[in-house]
């Protein structure tokens, strides 16, 4: 049975890419889900698990090399950790993200789908100061760190510059090949943060930015993982601004927008609510299974995070490859990350002379931007980030009592109109089994220097994609596609 005769409902079947643009414009969650049966045997030439960025990447990459390509999503819908969230009424011709968002300068591959899709992009609002609740005391400041205390100012200047000089002696494509790789990867970024800053607030600071990157506490990550990402994205300061930074710009309608296009391109080859299971190597081909179906393969990409793909079971005598990556995977846990919306109905905190956005040590929420959409008549939206322990701890509260939680932190940075919001929404990445958290998956202490070669290596006919395993902007939608691109290059070589 060829892989064009999987019985299921089409997913906005008979729509243009073009179209899917325009139509989609606040699609929810659960927007365009198919209802799908999976079932049967098949066979192609190329079979990619997951459709996320970096699998439909891949898959428009091997269609246009002519290769037969089926795409299978656990979920109900494309797009990954990249979803799009409608707003309530009155306002629901308006959507957000609750998850992937921004854009910046040098994400090339991401701003050239938007152009081929016709999805414009906007800035993300930056007028006006920031901001800064430490210790205690509300401030406001101009540029990337905050001022208040002059000496945690320019500990926190010289960290930045440090950690970017570090960052450059990595090799970009092997970071466990530099020279302090092992004494780096032998650390947490806390020990360095320990081993090297003075001033509590300087400590605070560089937590804060942990936080906001990859959503856990610095002592859980390796410092050779962390200038591995400030690497891939140029410089810390690219990481953490926003004009000029990886924060510039949104996408007109959410960003999941784009990856609503893209598969529109693949036409029938994306399959839905299909988790694979297991996955089995043999001297003819690979076998890609759930429970009702399988799907025999010249190639197979596998297009997730590690922690998803140590999920699946690796059938057969494994070679001491695959044991060495499933190894890797194991060591790969995802961030621990909530974001929450609240909608209000114009963005007050702009007639004040604030940006919306927030550095602070103390609440459940850290790290805000103002999220108001584009268009004529969109409310105002402020956005927050509930990450690390503070996302651990929200697990157990109640949708109250987190929401207390957050217009507490809001109404401290923001002030009194921002205490009853028309609406509320939030996002537990942890909730989902096809996430696990995110934004991305991190590396412990030890991990790249005894692992970092299975990130990209192939493990005979298994290959490998997903944000984790990009060169260039590690842990972003733009290293997703790129990393889907690579992984496609890698099976066209093969003839």
């Amino acid at each position: 049975m060829s892989d064009r005769q999987l019985s299921r409902r089409r997913w906005l079947s008979g729509v243009t890419a073009s179209a899917a643009a325009a139509t989609v414009l606040g699609p929810t969650s659960q927007q365009a889900q198919a209802a799908t049966t999976v079932s049967g045997s098949y066979d192609t030439d190329v079979v990619v698990v997951g459709a996320g960025y970096s699998g439909l990447a891949c898959a428009r990459a091997l269609v246009a090399a002519g290769k037969r390509v089926m795409v299978l999503e656990a979920r109900g819908r494309v797009g990954g950790r990249c979803v799009n969230s409608k707003l309530p009424a009155p306002y629901n011709a308006f959507a957000v993200e609750a998850g992937a968002e921004f854009l910046g300068p040098t994400q090339t591959r991401m701003y050239e789908l938007c152009s081929e899709f016709g999805i414009q992009t906007y800035r993300t609002y930056n007028t006006g100061k920031t901001v800064n609740y430490t210790g205690g005391m509300r401030s406001t400041y101009s540029g990337l760190i905050p001022l208040a205390n002059l000496v945690a100012a320019s500990e926190g200047a010289i960290a930045i510059l440090r950690l970017d000089a570090m960052a450059k002696t990595l090799p970009i494509d092997a970071p466990w090949q530099a020279s302090k790789a092992i004494e780096w990867d032998n650390q947490t970024f806390q020990t360095w943060i320990d081993r090297n800053i003075l001033a509590p607030n300087t400590k605070d600071l560089l937590r804060l930015a942990i936080l906001s990157l990859i959503s856990c506490e610095p002592r859980e990550v390796s410092l050779l993982f962390v200038l591995n990402y400030i690497r891939a994205s140029g410089s810390l300061q690219t990481l953490l601004g926003t004009e000029g930074g990886g924060q510039q710009d949104r996408v007109v309608g959410g960003s999941q927008l784009i990856a609503l296009a893209m598969a529109q391109t693949l036409g029938d080859r994306i399959y839905f609510n299909a988790p694979v299971q297991n996955i089995e190597q043999d001297a003819d081909g690979i076998l890609v299974s759930g429970a009702d179906f399988s799907v025999r393969a010249k190639q197979c990409v596998v297009a997730t995070s590690p922690w998803i793909a140590g999920r699946i079971a690796y059938d057969g005598e494994l070679s001491g490859a695959m044991q060495q990556r499933m190894q890797l995977m194991q060591r790969m846990p995802m961030g621990t990350i909530w974001k929450v919306h609240c909608v209000y109905d114009r963005p007050f905190w702009r007639d004040d002379g604030l940006n919306g956005q927030v550095t602070s040590d103390k609440f459940i929420t850290k790290v805000t931007f103002d999220n108001t959409p584009s268009g004529a008549g969109a409310p105002g939206v402020m956005m927050g980030f509930i990450d690390g322990i503070d996302a651990v701890q929200a697990l157990t509260m109640t949708q109250a009592e987190r929401r207390a939680k957050v217009l507490e932190a809001f109404t401290t940075y923001f002030g009194a109109k921002a205490a009853n919001p028309l609406s509320y929404l939030e996002h537990n990445w942890q909730m989902s089994n096809y996430s696990g958290g995110g934004p991305t998956g991190i590396a412990t202490p030890g991990t790249l220097t005894a692992f970092g070669p299975c990130l990209r290596r192939p493990v005979g006919r298994l290959h490998w994609a997903g944000t984790e395993t990009s060169t260039v902007w590690l842990g972003y939608m733009e290293g997703a596609v790129r990393a889907g691109e690579r992984a496609a290059r890698d099976i066209i070589a093969l003839g």
